[in-house]
C-alpha cells in the first residue's frame, strides 16, 4: 500500500523500502526511522542524513580542509596579482613604460608567478560555482491541478523508478547555522548519554543561537529565564545503551521546520524556524513558555517580524537591480513614449520614487492588490481604493509602483510609469475652463504616451468644478469619458464618506470599480506595523519589543475610535519612542507599559497593568466611593461590583462596561453616585457625560443626539467619540421621547451607535446611568412603611416602569438599582461632607474651620425635607454659612490665619488669628 494525503496505514518506506506505520507522518521500523517524514503537495519531505560523532567530526575537519584549501586558493591568487603589479609598476617601468601594459609578451618570473596563480583563481571560482550550484533553496510546491489524481504511483516499481522526482530530503534546504544545531543537539545528547535527541535537547542548543536569543530579545526574554527549567528537565531524559538516534519527533519536528519556511516564503530553514514544532511537539517546552507570557502565536508573530526585515532587504536589492532596466525619466524601454510636459507639472511619479526607494515598503497587502490586478484584468480601466484615512491606501499604490519596478504586474501595467495627479494643485489659482482645459490637455498626454498609469487621491475634490458653459462637463465627467472609452488607465482612492456623498451613484463612480481596504486587523496589523519599526528604531536610536507593538494595536483598537489601524497604532509607538528616549536615553527598550502609559496620557484611559496599589483600592471600592457618598449600601454595592467585573475584563466585549437604571426620589444621591464613579473608575468627574433627557421630549431631537447626513454633529455620539471611556448619564430618563429611548437598545444591547453620518460611535468602554424619578412616591412609602427593597424593585420593574418605558428596554439594564430616602442621620453626615468641603477652601487661603456638632445638627434638621431629599440642604448652606463667610473676607473680617467657627446654635463667627 502506497502512502498518499488521506492514507497513512502501513506504507512503504521510499527511503529503503521497508513497512511502517505511523497516523500524522511515517515510521519506518526498517531504517530506524530515517522515513519519517510527511507527503504533501505530491511529495514525500523527510530528513535524510543520519547524524553521529564520528559522521559529524568527520564533517567538521572536512569543513576546516576546505576553508583551508580556499584560503590557500585565494592567498595563492592575490600574491599572484600582487606580482604582477610589482612587475608593472616597478620592474618594468625602469626598461620601458609602454612595454609594462603588454605583460603577456614578457619571460619574467613575476609574470610566471601571475600566470600560476590564475589556476588557482580559476580553481577557487570553480570550487564556489559548484557550491553555489548545489546549494539548495527552498521553493514553493503546489499540487499539479492536470494531474491531481496520480499524487504517487500504486505500486513500490513505480515508487523507486520515480523517487527522485517524489523524494524531498529537508536537510538540504537547512542554512549552515540550521544544520549546526542540529549536530549539537546530538552531540549534547551524547555527551550526556541519552537515549535520543528529543525536543529538549534541540531547544537547550537554540538557546545559546544568536538569531534565537534576537527573537527572545523581542519579546523582551532573555534565554537565560528559560536555561534551568530546560536543565531539570534534561536530567530526566531516559540514558541509552551507548548509541544515540535522532528521535521521531526531532525529525518530525525538521521536516515542519522546513514546510514552514516554505510557507513563509523564504530561501533556507534558519534556528528560529525550529521554534514553533518544537513547541508543538514538547507541551513541557509550551508550559515553561507559557509562564513567561509567551505562546506560539506570539512566536509565530516575531518569526514574522524577522522574515518582513529579511524581504524588506531582498526585495531592495532585487528592485534596486531591476531598476537598472527601469528607465530614470519619463521615456519607457523602447524610447517609444512621448514628452508630458504637463502631467509632469501638476503630478510626481511614483515609478521613479520606488526606483529610487522613497516610498514605504508595502507589507501585507498582496489581497487588496490581487483584487486590483484582478479587476484590471477583467477589462476595468479605473480602479477606486476606498478606505477610512490611515488604513494604507497610499502604501498599496506605492506598493504597485514597487511591483512596477521589478516588472511584477500583469502585462498591461509592464513598462508603464505610475504617475500621481495633484488634484489641488490642478485647479489652484485658475478658474473652473481653465482647470478643465488642464485636464483636457494632460489626459492628452497620457493617450499619446502610451506609458502612463495616472493616480489621483482624494479624486472627490475635481469633482462638480465645471467651466459653467451650456452642457460643459465637471473634471470629473471628463475624466470619465476617458475611462470608459479604454483611452487611459487610472487608479484614485477616496474616504467611505467622500465616496458615497460625492461618486456613488455619480458618472465617475459608474466607471471604477471599487476596491475597498479596511482596516487591517490581527496578524496583519501587526506585520504592518512591524515592517515601519525599523525606520523608527534608527530614527529614535531605541528598541521595540513584540510585546510593545502587539500592545500598541490592541489598545488603540479598543481605545481609539477617531483613527485607524495601522496609522494610529504606529503614531502611539512613535510617542512611546520619544518618551522613553527621554525618560532612559538611546539604546533602551520600549515595553508595552510605556505604550499603555502614552495611551493612557492621551486619553486618560486607566490602560496600564493593574499594580497592587490600584488593585487594593478596587478591592475596597465601597469604601472609597462613601467617602463621598451617605447611604445607598445596596446601590454601592451593586456599582463596585460591576466596576471590579470591568477593570479585570470579565465582562461581555461587545457590551457598555455596565448599564444601570437608578430609581428614587429627587436629592438621594443618584447624579452624585454617578459623579463619584466617574472620579473613581474613570480618573476624573469630568469624563462624565451628562445628557439631560427633558430637552428630548421631541421626535426630531433624534438629529440632536445623533446629528444628521448634512454634516451636523450629534451632542451624545460626538462626546463619545472624542471620549469613548467616559460614564454617560441620562438623567430623568423618562421626560424623553420614545424614538430616543429606541437608539439605547442598540447601544446597551451591542455597545455601539450609528451617528447621523454612518460613523459607528463605539460604547463598549463607557457606563451608561439612566436616573429616573418614576415611582418616587411608591418608594418613599413603601420605606416608611419598612417593606424590603427586593420587593419595591419588584413592584416598580413589573407594575410601574412598564408603564413608562417598554418592558424590552428596561431588560437590558444589568441592574435596576433603587434609592432609598434618606434620614435624618443621612442628611447630619450629608452635611458634615459638605462643610468639610467649605474647610478645604478655606484651608487653601490659609483661613481655619471649626465646626460644633450641636451647630451641624441644627443645619442639618433646618436643610431637610423628605420630599426633595439633600437639596434644600446645599441651598441652606449657600445661604448661611457661604454667604457670611464671602461677605465677612469682604469687609476685612476674615484674614489669613483667622478662623472660622460655626457654633452650637449654626451661627458663624471669627476668632482673630495670632499678630506677627
Amino acid at each position: 500500500m502506497i502512502p498518499t494525503e488521506q492514507n497513512s496505514e502501513y506504507v512503504v518506506c521510499p527511503v529503503c523500502s521497508g513497512l511502517g506505520r505511523s497516523q500524522t507522518g511515517f515510521t519506518c521500523e526498517h531504517c530506524n526511522g530515517i522515513g519519517v517524514g510527511v507527503f504533501l503537495f505530491s511529495r514525500f519531505f523527510f530528513w535524510g542524513p543520519r547524524l553521529g560523532k564520528a559522521i559529524i567530526e568527520l564533517k567538521h575537519i572536512r569543513d576546516r580542509v576546505h576553508k583551508v584549501i580556499d584560503f590557500l586558493a585565494l592567498i595563492a591568487g592575490l600574491f599572484g596579482l600582487f606580482a604582477l603589479g610589482y612587475w608593472v609598476y616597478g620592474v618594468s617601468k625602469i626598461d620601458n613604460t609602454f612595454r609594462s601594459f603588454l605583460f603577456w609578451e614578457q619571460y619574467h618570473l613575476l609574470i610566471l608567478v601571475f600566470w600560476v596563480s590564475i589556476i588557482f583563481d580559476m580553481f577557487l571560482i570553480y570550487r564556489m560555482s559548484e557550491k553555489n550550484r548545489k546549494r539548495h533553496r527552498i521553493k514553493e510546491i503546489k499540487y499539479d491541478k492536470k494531474n491531481q489524481k496520480q499524487i504517487v504511483p500504486d505500486n513500490w516499481e513505480s515508487l523507486k523508478r520515480a523517487k527522485a522526482k517524489l523524494r524531498v530530503d529537508v536537510s538540504e534546504g537547512f542554512s549552515d547555522d540550521a544544520r549546526r544545531q542540529v549536530e549539537q543537539a546530538y552531540l549534547l545528547t551524547a555527551k550526556l548519554e541519552h537515549a535520543e535527541v528529543t525536543p529538549m535537547h534541540l531547544f537547550f542548543v537554540c538557546l545559546s543561537n544568536k538569531e534565537v536569543a534576537a527573537l527572545f530579545s523581542r519579546l523582551n526574554i532573555s534565554p537565560n529565564a528559560v536555561l534551568d527549567s530546560v536543565k531539570t528537565q534534561l536530567e530526566k531524559e531516559v540514558e541509552g545503551n551507548g548509541r544515540t538516534e535522532l528521535s521521531n519527533q526531532v525529525k518530525e519536528i525538521l521536516t515542519d521546520s522546513y514546510l514552514d519556511a516554505m510557507k513563509l516564503g523564504q530561501k533556507k530553514v534558519s534556528a528560529k524556524n525550529f521554534l514553533i514544532p518544537i513547541m508543538k511537539k514538547d507541551e513541557i517546552i509550551r508550559e515553561i513558555l507559557y509562564e513567561l507570557e509567551i505562546d506560539i502565536d506570539k512566536i509565530f508573530n516575531v518569526i514574522l517580524w524577522f522574515v518582513i526585515n529579511e524581504k524588506q532587504v531582498e526585495s531592495y536589492k532585487l528592485y534596486k537591480k531591476m531598476a537598472r532596466y527601469k528607465p530614470g525619466t519619463n521615456m519607457d524601454r523602447a524610447y517609444t513614449s512621448v514628452a508630458t510636459p504637463t502631467l509632469n507639472h501638476f503630478a510626481y511619479d511614483l515609478t521613479i520614487a520606488a526606483k529610487w526607494g522613497r516610498l514605504e515598503y508595502s507589507v501585507a497587502r498582496e489581497k487588496e492588490i490581487n483584487e486590483i490586478w484582478q479587476n484590471i484584468e477583467s477589462g476595468a480601466n479605473g480602479i477606486i481604493l476606498t478606505g477610512p484615512i490611515g488604513v494604507g491606501k497610499k502604501t498599496v499604490i506605492g506598493g504597485i509602483a514597487q511591483l512596477m519596478v521589478k516588472e511584477n504586474v500583469p502585462s498591461m501595467f509592464q513598462d508603464k510609469r505610475l504617475v500621481e495627479l495633484d488634484a489641488s494643485r490642478l485647479i489652484s489659482g485658475v478658474d473652473p475652463s481653465q482647470a478643465e482645459g488642464r485636464m483636457l490637455k494632460i489626459i492628452d498626454e497620457i493617450m499619446m504616451a502610451g506609458n502612463i498609469i495616472l493616480y489621483i487621491a482624494n479624486i472627490q475634490n475635481i469633482i462638480g468644478i465645471t467651466s459653467g458653459a451650456e452642457e460643459s462637463l465637471d473634471l470629473s465627467e471628463v475624466l470619465a469619458v476617458a475611462i470608459n472609452r479604454h483611452n487611459i488607465y487610472c487608479l484614485a482612492s477616496a474616504t467611505e464618506q467622500n465616496y458615497t456623498k460625492f461618486i456613488e451613484g455619480k458618472s465617475l463612480g459608474n466607471v471604477m470599480t471599487r476596491v475597498k481596504i479596511d482596516e487591517p486587523v490581527g496578524n496583519q496589523a501587526i506585520q504592518i506595523v512591524e515592517s515601519k519599526i525599523g525606520a523608527m528604531e534608527g530614527k529614535y536610536k531605541v528598541f521595540f519589543s513584540y510585546n510593545a507593538i502587539e500592545e500598541s494595536i490592541k489598545l488603540t483598537g479598543k481605545f481609539i475610535h477617531d483613527r485607524y489601524l495601522p496609522d494610529k497604532a504606529i503614531k502611539i509607538l512613535e510617542s512611546s519612542a520619544i518618551k522613553v528616549l527621554k525618560s532612559k536615553g538611546e539604546q533602551s527598550i520600549v515595553g508595552k507599559d510605556d505604550v499603555a502609559s502614552v495611551i493612557s496620557e492621551k486619553t486618560g484611559i486607566p490602560a496600564t497593568k493593574l499594580s497592587q496599589n490600584e488593585s487594593e483600592k478596587l478591592l475596597n471600592l465601597e469604601d472609597r466611593i462613601h467617602e463621598r457618598m451617605i447611604g445607598q449600601k445596596e446601590a454601592v454595592k451593586m456599582v463596585s461590583a460591576s466596576l471590579r467585573r470591568a477593570r479585570t475584563n470579565l465582562r461581555e466585549g461587545k457590551r457598555p462596561i455596565a448599564n444601570f437604571l437608578f430609581l428614587g426620589p429627587t436629592g438621594v444621591g443618584k447624579t452624585e453616585l454617578a459623579k463619584t464613579i466617574s472620579e473613581v473608575f474613570f480618573g476624573k468627574e469630568e469624563y462624565m457625560i451628562r445628557v439631560d433627557m427633558s430637552e428630548y421630549q421631541h421626535p426630531d431631537s433624534v438629529k440632536k443626539m445623533i446629528g444628521d447626513a448634512q454634516g451636523g454633529l450629534g451632542y451624545l455620539t460626538e462626546k463619545v467619540r472624542k471620549t469613548p471611556f467616559s460614564l454617560v448619564l441620562l438623567d430623568e430618563l423618562e421626560k424623553a421621547h420614545p424614538d430616543i429611548l429606541n437608539l439605547f437598545l442598540q447601544v446597551m444591547d451591542d455597545g455601539r451607535l450609528t451617528d447621523g453620518q454612518g460613523k459607528t460611535i463605539d460604547f463598549t468602554n463607557s457606563i451608561i446611568i439612566a436616573t429616573s424619578n418614576v415611582g418616587s412616591q411608591y418608594i418613599q412609602k413603601a420605606v416608611f412603611e419598612g417593606i424590603e427593597v427586593e420587593k419595591i424593585k419588584e413592584e416598580l420593574i413589573n407594575n410601574i416602569l412598564v408603564k413608562e418605558m417598554k418592558p424590552e428596554f428596561v431588560n437590558r439594564f444589568d441592574g435596576v438599582i433603587v434609592f432609598e430616602p434618606l434620614s435624618q442621620e443621612n442628611v447630619v453626615d450629608i452635611a458634615r461632607l459638605m462643610l468639610k468641603e467649605i474647610g478645604k477652601m478655606l484651608e487653601e487661603k490659609g483661613i481655619y474651620f471649626h465646626i460644633e456638632e450641636k451647630g451641624l445638627r441644627v443645619l442639618a434638621r433646618e436643610g431637610y425635607d423628605p420630599k426633595f431629599g439633600a437639596r434644600p440642604l446645599r441651598r441652606l448652606l449657600l445661604n448661611r454659612i457661604d454667604d457670611k463667610i464671602a461677605s465677612l473676607i469682604l469687609e476685612g473680617k476674615l484674614k489669613r490665619r483667622d478662623k472660622v467657627l460655626i457654633r452650637n446654635d449654626a451661627s458663624v463667627t471669627v476668632e482673630k488669628g495670632k499678630v506677627l
